[in-house]
């Protein structure tokens, strides 16, 4: 099953063909060679609509799911961002295509599925950790809608990965307050930021500490993005590097919308404001420069490897400064202080939600976390419970 590229040109430069194998209902196998098309794409639909209108006793496409699987990512071109598709392409090679490729998608059973899924289970990061549930359920749901594709296009007759019920979770495993989503406080941030020479790197962690924006959308802001007369940043873009693309450069990334396609135009404090003048200040120095740059980084943006690296040689450095150490926090977990220092002072959940390019809701579930100084504050409205009571 596959499409192909005719010798033969029409007049009209049609040269594009399929070719469907599949089983009657008796189990005789059947090829259909599709007329020929202008282009690879209008084959590849013209093929997909032959398999729906194949009749119920002979809808039985005759392919090995590595054979379904890379028709499947052909039908999401153009319906899913590239980095998705980058993402999805590495999930499957990396946790599917090994275990399932080669085998015929109607020979695929529950039983396949469920030894499958203890393999899943039992995989671990580089770091010796397994995977966590999130990570696993991502994997589980990709198996899950390549086998819904199958059932929609190629005849399948169920989706066996609903079957199996794999994607229940008992949620059995105690997990540390470290191993959460985690913040760190303003007297800590404060902390973390004084030690901190490079200015490229001390405004970076300063903007998503005071933004709250996601590491791939400061990443990928130009100057032309700050707006100096109104304080005001634009956010509309990000950065992924989950593509194969590259640049002039030849720097391999690609700037795509936000997520969740929300754009915003948010308010910066007057301290951020200072610390971008002064960055601005430092790049005018270089050859070139211009307000197509990027904020952070120059003509090159800033790597997310570079980002980590030194995020935690800056944590490293408190200790050895101090002589005690603060919440060491992922990069993310900068948008998630910001955001729950927000909710600790009262500022309303949709204002938050604005801000951070969320909905309200995710804002709410994910973010509201209780800094020490809101418990203390609830502690000492219980006290008065008691004060009363002795009046």
């Amino acid at each position: 099953m596959a499409i192909f590229k005719s010798k033969a040109v029409t007049k009209d430069g049609r040269k594009w063909y399929f070719s469907v194998c599949y089983l009657t209902a008796n189990g005789e196998r059947k090829r259909k060679k599709g007329q020929l098309y202008a282009t690879k794409g209008e084959a590849q639909e013209a093929e997909r609509k032959f398999l729906i209108d194949i009749p119920q006793t002979d809808n039985k496409a005759d392919m090995t799911f590595e054979e379904m699987y890379y028709q499947y990512i052909n039908f999401m071109e153009g319906r899913i961002k590239s980095s998705t598709k980058y993402g999805k392409n590495l999930c499957a090679k990396s946790h599917i295509l090994p275990y399932f490729g080669k085998t015929n998608i109607h020979n695929i059973t529950v039983n396949n599925i469920i030894a499958w899924t203890s393999k899943i289970n039992q995989c671990t990061y580089n770091n010796g950790k397994k995977y966590t549930s999130s990570y696993k359920q991502n994997i589980y749901k990709e198996l899950k809608l390549i086998l819904k594709y199958g059932v929609d296009f190629c005849g399948l007759r169920e989706n066996v990965v609903i079957k199996a019920s794999i994607l229940h979770d008992k949620r059995e495993e105690v997990i540390a307050d470290e191993d959460k989503i985690r913040y760190i406080t303003p007297d800590e941030y404060n902390i973390f930021i004084g030690v901190i020479d490079d200015i490229t790197y001390k405004v970076f962690f300063a903007f998503l500490y005071y933004m709250g924006v996601r590491k791939g959308e400061a990443q990928a802001l130009n100057w032309e993005d700050i707006f100096w007369e109104t304080n005001q940043v634009r956010i509309i873009k990000t950065i992924t590097t989950a593509t194969d693309e590259r640049n002039e450069y030849g720097f391999r990334f690609k700037i795509t919308n936000t997520k969740n396609r929300k754009n915003r135009t948010i308010k910066m404090p007057l301290v951020l404001k200072d610390l971008l003048l002064e960055l601005h200040n430092y790049y005018k120095g270089f050859e070139g420069f211009n307000d197509k740059w990027f904020v952070f980084g120059g003509y090159k943006h800033l790597s997310s490897t570079m980002i980590h690296n030194e995020k935690n040689r800056y944590f490293e450095l408190v200790e050895k400064t101090y002589g005690k150490a603060i919440n060491r926090i992922t990069t993310h977990e900068f948008r998630h202080s910001h955001a729950s220092y927000l909710i600790s002072k009262g500022v309303k959940i949709e204002l938050i939600a604005n801000r951070l390019g969320d909905t309200a809701g995710v804002t709410s579930t994910v973010y509201a976390h209780l800094f020490p100084e809101a418990e203390d504050e609830i502690i000492d409205t219980l006290d008065l419970i008691e004060n009363k009571h002795n009046d």
